[in-house]
C-alpha cells in the first residue's frame, strides 16, 4: 500500500494524523481504528471515511472499503483521492469496468494524479486491455519515476500476458529503487517460478522473507517451490503458510486437537477432512490407510461427490460428507498437513496401489455400454475446471487436443462433462463415444468407467488423479510451469506409478506435447496393447 501524504486540512485532527502514521508504518488495523474513532464523532467525516476505506483496502477487506469510500464520495463528490481509492477497491472485488470509471474520473479532476493513472492501468489490464493498460501506467511512471508501486503494477501487466522475462526486469526495477520492498520480491519470485528458474525464484522469496518474516506469501510461494525441487520434507512446514493466505482456520471450530504427528493414534479416532479441490482430496486420502496401521480408527469428511468412493478406502471406518456432523473423535487434521505430520519425502510416500476401487455394481453398469469401442480403449480429458484460476493454462483446445483422435487401433471414450457444440461436432467427426460423459453422474460413475479402460489421456484435473489412484496407466499433459506435485523435468510422478508425464517445452505450447502423445500411442497400438475388453 502506498504511504499516505499527511494531511494539512483543519478537518484532519490529531487523531486522523496518528492514524495515518499507523497507516504509513503498515499498521493498519490500527490506523482504521483511528479513523473509526473519528466516525464515532461525525460520521460523515470525509477524510475519516476516505481513510477508513484506504485501511481497509489493505486489510483485505474490499466490499468494506467501497462502502466507506462511496459514503466519502457522497459526503465531498469531487475528491480525486476518494475516487482513486474506490478504483482500487473495485479492483480488489474483481469489478473492473467500475474500476476503470472510477480511476478515469479521478484523473479528470487531477489530470497529474499518478496513483490514479496506476490504478486506472491495473483495472484495464484486468480486462484484457493490456496497450491501454500499459500507456496508463507508462504515463504515471512519467510523472513519477521509478516508483516501485507503479514498476510493480507494470510487471503484474507483463505477468498478465505472459511475458515473464520482462515482468522480472520490471520487478528488478522496482527493487533496485526501493530494496526492502518485498511485494517487489515476491512478484519477482513469480516470474521466475513462472520459468522454472526454481533457484532464482527460491533466493527472491528468501529476500522477501528476510524482509518480513511474517510475510505468508513468500513463505508459502519458498515452499511451492521447494515441492517443485522434489525437496519435500524442508518444503511443508513453509506450506501450512497456506491458512493465513486463505485466511482460513485449520482447527475448523474443533475442540479436539489438530494432530501433529506425534501423539500416539492407537484406540484413537482421527478425523481427516478435505480441504482443497476434488483432485487434492484424491491424491492425499490414501494417508487415512497409513494412520488406520497406527491402531487409529479413521474417519474422513470430504467433499459430497467423492463421499462413497472415498468410504473404499482401507483402514476407513466411516466417511460423511462436508456440511454433516462428524461423530465423536479425539483428533483431526486437515489433508494435505499430513504430509507434514508423517514428514514425508520422496522415499516415503505411501505406495499402497490402487487404494481407490469403483463400486461393482457401477463397473457391471457400465461394462456393457463401453463395448462399442474398437480396440484399446483411451478416455481422454482435454479440459478442466473453466472456474479454476490456472485453467487457461492447462486445458488444450480441443482443435490440437484432437489430433489424438487420428491415431488408428484406439477406440477412444470422452470423459470431458459439459461440452460444448463445436467439442460435441469434432467428436463425432473423429468418432469418439460421447455417451458414457452425458452420462455420468457422479464419481462413482467416472470411477467404474476408467476402471474398465486400458488407458487414460488427460490434462492436469481431478480425473488424473482418480486415474492414478485405481491404478490404471494415465499419461498427464503438463503446462511448462507444472503444478508443485508434478514436479520438473521428470517423465513419471512419485505418487502415482501408473503415471507418464508429458511436458510443454515452453509456456502455453501444447503442439510439441501433443505430438509426442500421438508418437508414443501409436507405438503402443502397433505393438498390440492389451485390451480392459479381453
Amino acid at each position: 500500500m502506498r504511504p499516505l501524504p499527511r494531511a494539512t486540512s483543519a478537518a484532519l485532527n490529531r487523531i486522523i494524523q496518528e492514524g495515518v502514521t499507523f497507516h504509513n508504518t503498515g499498521q493498519f488495523q490500527k490506523a482504521l481504528e483511528c479513523y473509526e474513532r473519528v466516525l464515532r464523532q461525525d460520521r460523515r467525516n470525509h477524510d475519516g471515511l476516505r481513510l477508513s476505506g484506504c485501511a481497509l483496502i489493505a486489510l483485505s477487506r474490499p466490499q468494506e472499503a467501497v462502502e466507506r469510500l462511496e459514503a466519502a464520495r457522497a459526503a465531498k463528490p469531487d475528491s480525486p483521492e476518494t475516487l482513486g481509492h474506490l478504483a482500487d477497491a473495485r479492483s480488489a472485488l474483481g469489478q473492473f469496468e467500475e474500476a476503470v470509471a472510477n480511476a478515469r474520473a479521478a484523473i479528470a479532476l487531477r489530470p497529474d494524479f499518478p496513483e490514479a493513472m496506476c490504478s486506472l492501468g491495473h483495472a484495464l489490464g484486468k480486462t484484457g486491455r493490456f496497450d491501454e493498460a500499459e500507456a496508463a501506467l507508462r504515463q504515471a511512471l512519467a510523472l513519477r519515476p521509478k516508483d516501485p508501486e507503479i514498476l510493480n503494477r507494470l510487471g503484474i501487466l507483463f505477468r498478465d500476458q505472459d511475458r515473464f522475462n520482462e515482468a522480472a526486469e520490471i520487478y528488478l526495477e522496482a527493487i533496485a529503487a526501493k530494496p526492502s520492498f518485498s511485494k517487489g520480491w515476491n512478484n519477482l519470485g513469480t516470474a521466475l517460478k513462472a520459468q522454472n528458474k526454481v533457484e532464482e525464484a527460491a533466493v527472491a522469496f528468501r529476500q522477501a522473507i528476510a524482509i518480513d518474516p511474517r510475510d505468508a506469501l513468500a513463505r508459502l510461494s519458498l515452499a511451492m517451490v521447494g515441492l517443485l525441487k522434489g525437496e519435500l520434507r524442508n518444503s511443508w512446514l513453509n506450506y501450512e503458510y497456506r491458512w493465513i493466505m486463505e485466511r482460513n482456520d485449520p482447527q475448523r471450530g474443533f475442540a479436539q486437537p489438530l494432530w501433529r504427528g506425534s501423539e500416539p493414534l492407537a484406540g484413537k479416532t482421527i478425523l481427516l477432512h478435505a480441504e482443497q479441490g476434488l483432485g487434492d482430496t484424491i491424491q492425499f486420502v490414501r494417508y487415512a490407510s497409513v494412520l488406520a496401521g497406527q491402531g487409529a480408527r479413521v474417519v474422513l469428511q470430504v467433499q459430497p461427490a467423492l463421499k462413497t468412493l472415498a468410504s473404499r478406502v482401507a483402514g476407513v471406518v466411516q466417511t460423511f460428507a462436508n456440511g454433516e456432523p462428524p461423530p465423536p473423535f479425539d483428533f483431526h487434521c486437515p489433508l494435505l498437513s499430513l504430509p507434514l505430520a508423517l514428514q514425508t519425502d520422496l522415499n516415503s510416500i505411501p505406495g499402497h496401489y490402487p487404494y481407490l476401487t469403483p463400486a461393482q455394481q457401477r463397473v457391471a453398469h457400465w461394462g456393457p455400454r463401453l463395448r462399442v469401442a474398437r480396440g484399446p480403449r483411451v478416455g481422454v480429458v482435454w479440459k478442466g475446471n473453466p472456474k479454476h484460476l490456472n485453467d487457461s493454462n492447462r486445458s488444450v483446445p480441443i482443435g490440437i487436443f484432437g489430433r489424438i483422435f487420428g491415431v488408428g487401433g484406439c477406440g477412444f471414450i470422452n470423459l470431458n462433462l459439459g461440452l460444448s457444440a463445436t467439442e460435441r461436432e469434432i467428436l463425432a467427426e473423429a468418432g469418439v463415444a460421447l455417451e458414457p460423459s452425458d452420462a455420468i453422474s457422479d464419481f462413482e460413475d467416472t470411477a467404474a468407467i476408467i476402471s474398465l479402460l486400458d488407458l487414460v489421456i488427460t490434462v492436469d484435473t481431478s480425473v488424473a488423479h482418480l486415474a492414478g489412484a485405481l491404478g490404471k496407466p494415465v499419461w498427464l499433459l503438463l503446462p511448462f510451469a507444472p503444478d508443485w506435485r508434478w514436479m520438473l523435468e521428470r517423465g513419471d510422478s512419485p505418487w502415482y506409478p501408473t503415471m507418464s508425464l508429458f511436458r510443454q517445452p515452453a509456456i502455453r505450447q501444447w503442439e510439441p506435447v501433443i505430438s509426442a502423445v500421438c508418437g508414443e500411442l501409436a507405438r503402443l497400438t502397433e505393438s498390440a496393447m492389451p485390451s480392459a475388453q479381453a
